[in-house]
């Protein structure tokens, strides 16, 4: 799962007309198993469950905004109506989403959704698990199909402590191919140190990551606007303010309980720090108030 992995540079659009965005981890699984991913399921006994698209746009309609719906996992394009929500969604909202691009069903997007209403598409780069299972190429065509017919895509593989050697291979064969790469950091733990933290100088230079990169990811007291017009949807379809802060505020197929104003993280560790990877967001709230419910405590999630 590479919900952590923006590229904030290739964020920016002209498009970004929302209230809302709405940070889904749609799935939990994925037709990939990388070694650096958590929570994924890989055993194709696990049902992939469909969304409920009419109660979705629903839950939506009930807000009188406009959203950013933004599909992580696992993989979402696995989803067998993936497409008809994504062009449910559309024609009223934007969408977002995270995809390894091997999934058959992907290249349907092309004739059935405007590409202007697709905000991005993150193309997550597993390059070792595509070469072992002979799957690059279909990444790479699908990848210039989706560019071609103009969805605004870019391509981005986990900074992964033991892949800083390959970095060169990496950069050349995706250069070869006009694609360009960047790599955004691990999340996790390895070899008993904690990342992102845990870059060397030389590994930050090697992946090309900066200080500001790592910093993100340590927000604790920073004004923050989840909750407000940011949330995460859990793929049981529960909505919290983020995934530090397990107080439920709705569930997508029912409604959706957004705060009166802004938090401060009480997160020593952020994994994806909704104030920085929707600026465009947090820079539309930065005069909200901060809403004092909110100093909350970590509690449990809610099931």
């Amino acid at each position: 799962m590479i919900d952590k992995e923006l590229n904030l540079k290739k964020l920016k659009t002209n498009n970004q007309h929302y209230d809302v965005w709405l940070h889904w981890d749609v799935t939990k699984r994925c037709n990939l198993d990388c070694e650096y991913c958590f929570g994924k399921i890989t055993d194709p006994k696990v049902k992939v469950n469909l969304i409920d698209i009419d109660k979705l746009m629903q839950t939506l309609d009930k807000t009188g905004k406009i959203f950013r719906v933004s599909f992580t996992g696992g993989e979402p394009t696995m989803i067998p109506n993936f497409i008809d929500a994504v062009k449910s969604i559309t024609k009223k909202h934007y969408v977002s989403f995270n995809t390894n691009l091997i999934t058959k069903n992907l290249l349907q997007i092309v004739d059935e959704v405007n590409p202007k209403k697709i905000l991005h598409i993150h193309a997550s780069l597993h390059y070792n698990e595509l070469i072992k299972k002979s799957l690059l190429k279909i990444f790479i065509s699908n990848f210039k199909t989706l560019r071609q017919n103009g969805f605004n895509i870019y391509a981005e593989a986990v900074a992964y402590p033991p892949i800083k050697d390959e970095v060169d291979e990496i950069k050349t064969v995706m250069e070869k191919e006009k694609i360009e790469i960047g790599f955004a950091p691990f999340y996790g733990k390895f070899e008993e140190r904690f990342y992102p933290e845990s870059y060397t100088e030389s590994e930050l230079r090697i992946f090309g990551l900066t200080i500001a990169d790592i910093k993100c990811h340590t927000q604790k007291e920073a004004l923050c606007n989840a909750g407000y017009n940011a949330a995460v949807v859990f793929s049981n379809g529960n909505v919290y303010p983020c995934h530090q802060i397990k107080e439920k505020i709705g569930n997508i197929y029912e409604r959706i309980n957004f705060s009166k104003g802004l938090i401060k993280c009480p997160s020593k560790r952020c994994g994806c720090p909704l104030n920085k990877y929707d600026e465009y967001l947090f820079d539309k709230s930065d005069t909200i108030l901060l809403n004092e419910i909110y100093s909350v405590e970590l509690k449990p999630k809610q099931k």
